[in-house]
């Protein structure tokens, strides 16, 4: 199945998805809320650059719901998918995760929310979700600067993080540059300001390095460009956030230069863009990113044989990410009782709830991380980044935990 096939297929699952639950939740057009049904709001970009990582993201929550029976404890969930980006159908920025996250407000029923992918969809999500009192699961994405204090303004953490610190990413990506025996790489990074800081990758001593809001920068192409054309780099290293665009827009800017070069990415530069990109040039690379092996677990091989069974290909990064927040958020109902459909019932229960895996089972630090966060490696394949190669977030230069295809 092509692409453009597989992006058509998901679309329709979506429209299925959302026929088929009609009537559950209250809605923003006036749909009113049963006593046992409730809402959770699921905020990714589904568009753009980005859009086929935010569909991976609904169909493995989508494949949670559905393997739950559609609800826990009682209660059936409409699990409403909304697409954060932009207005411009490109961005991933505020303007579309403001306005999806005051979607969530306005829908009474809403009990849970989830948000990945970029930074700025999971600030917004969480924001309000915090000031609102909904459960909120943080599945993917690069850390926040923002203070607990700005997140949960309530007071009392209403959240769970489920993926991999700034931090773990980036020893990731220095560990996996160091394996490779690249000694002169160039390294750059696209993220809007309000993400944060550039990932600090002094330790690799880059002959180049460049740092821009966006992969369209001029100074950051010029920079990577003349590095690669002077030949003082064997490699090429690119972090980011999605709200820098599309780092495929940088390499095909670069032309035949990037060719022979290794490519290193984190987790907001593996477009799948780039993965189309990768694979036409025959080039090498692997970016280190927040989600599981789906063939290191059990459960991993189950969902992916769920996934391939609909889309005729194995499970893309993201799909896996979509399973663990969502079953983490039927837990949090479940663990409500009569109380789901309550949010302060539903948020108790969140903080109560063990974490599923993939890539295992796991415990809620006080702080809302957790301690089976997943990191992996990704190779390119024709349907998009693919995790390969399990990393232990504690130590990503240990060997790795499985290689298994």
């Amino acid at each position: 199945m092509s692409r453009a096939a597989r992006r058509a297929a998901l679309g329709l699952a979506l429209v299925a998805s959302g026929a088929g639950v009609a009537g559950c939740g209250d809605d923003p057009t006036g749909e009113k809320a049963g006593a046992t049904k409730v809402a959770a709001y699921l905020g990714v970009p589904l568009r753009g650059p980005w859009g086929e990582r935010g569909l991976a993201v609904t169909a493995g929550a989508e494949l949670a719901l559905a393997d739950s029976g559609g609800g826990a404890g009682g209660f059936s969930l409409r699990l409403s998918e909304r697409d954060v980006t932009d207005d411009d159908g490109v961005t991933v920025g505020v303007a579309g995760a403001a306005r999806e996250a005051g979607v969530m407000l306005r829908d009474s029923g809403t009990v849970g929310a989830i948000a990945g992918v970029s930074a700025i969809s999971v600030r917004e999500y969480g924001l309000l979700a915090g000031q609102t009192g909904v459960a909120f699961v943080a599945a993917s994405g690069d850390d926040q600067t923002e203070s607990g204090v700005d997140l949960q303004p309530r007071g009392t953490r209403s959240s769970v993080d489920l993926s991999a610190t700034d931090a773990a990413v980036r020893a990731g990506v220095i560990a996996r540059v160091r394996a490779a025996d690249c000694r002169r790489p160039v390294v750059a990074d696209a993220r809007s300001p309000v993400t944060g800081r550039a990932y600090d990758l002094t330790a690799l001593r880059p002959v180049a390095k460049a740092a821009a809001a966006s992969w369209d920068d001029a100074k950051l192409r010029t920079t990577v460009s003349l590095a690669l054309r002077d030949r003082r780099a064997d490699c090429v290293v690119l972090t980011g956030d999605p709200s820098g665009g599309d780092p495929a827009d940088l390499l095909e800017s670069i032309g035949s230069r990037i060719d022979g070069h290794r490519l290193f990415l984190s987790r907001g530069a593996a477009s799948p863009a780039t993965a189309d990109l990768v694979r036409t040039r025959g080039l090498t690379a692997e970016a280190v990113v927040d989600d599981g092996v789906p063939d290191a677990t059990a459960e991993g091989r189950r969902i992916d044989g769920l996934y391939r069974a609909l889309y005729d290909t194995p499970a893309p990064v993201g799909v896996l990410v979509g399973w663990r927040s969502t079953k983490l958020l039927l837990r949090a109902l479940g663990n409500a009782g009569s109380k789901g459909n309550r949010r302060d019932g539903v948020r108790a229960g969140l903080l109560r709830a063990a974490i599923p895996g993939p890539p295992a089972e796991g415990r809620q630090n006080p702080d809302g991380t957790v301690t089976t966060p997943a990191l992996s490696v990704a190779k390119a394949e024709p349907y998009g980044w693919r995790a390969v190669e399990a990393l232990d977030p504690a130590d990503p230069a240990k060997p790795a935990v499985s290689t298994s295809r």
